[in-house]
């Protein structure tokens, strides 16, 4: 496998849909060393830094994944995964957090996301979970993400 992969014809149509992720966070730091990891493996990160901008681009740009930190100015990843349930968005939701707290992981899995991963974001992690969750937004196709796996 490489890192190009075999898409579904739909995915052809618009590739540029299927190539959007949007990207809640509110810290630059985090929000830098994510943009850079989905740019590197051929994504379209679109940075959002409010909730409420948050929830309009799920509901308005069509992506294929959202990523959205635990907490926000004007609300937290509770309000987005309420918000997004009650739309009826099938988007993926991941959540990452500044540190692992069990209690928010249960709470995050129990509200509708897709998963769930903690700073600092080790890039084969964040690749793997990215990884699953367009595989299962695009399901009449192949996805290859991250770093090219070599099989002797």
């Amino acid at each position: 496998m490489s890192v190009t992969e075999l898409v579904p014809e739909r995915a052809k149509q618009s590739p540029r849909k299927h190539r959007r992720v949007v990207l809640a966070c509110n810290d630059f730091r985090n929000q830098h060393v994510l943009m850079s990891m989905l740019r590197q493996n051929g994504l379209e990160p679109i940075p959002s830094s409010y909730l409420n901008e948050t929830k309009f681009l799920l509901a308005q740009a069509d992506p294929a994944l959202v990523i959205c930190q635990s907490r926000f100015s004007d609300g937290d990843f509770r309000d987005l995964l309420r918000f997004a349930a009650q739309i009826g968005s099938k988007v993926p939701v991941i959540v990452c957090a500044d540190f692992y707290d069990p209690d928010v992981y249960l709470e995050a899995m129990e509200l509708g996301a897709f998963d769930y991963f903690a700073y600092p974001y080790h890039p084969e992690a964040v690749e793997w979970v990215v990884g699953n969750a367009l595989k299962d937004t695009l399901k009449d196709g192949r996805i290859t993400f991250g770093p090219q796996r070599v099989h002797a």
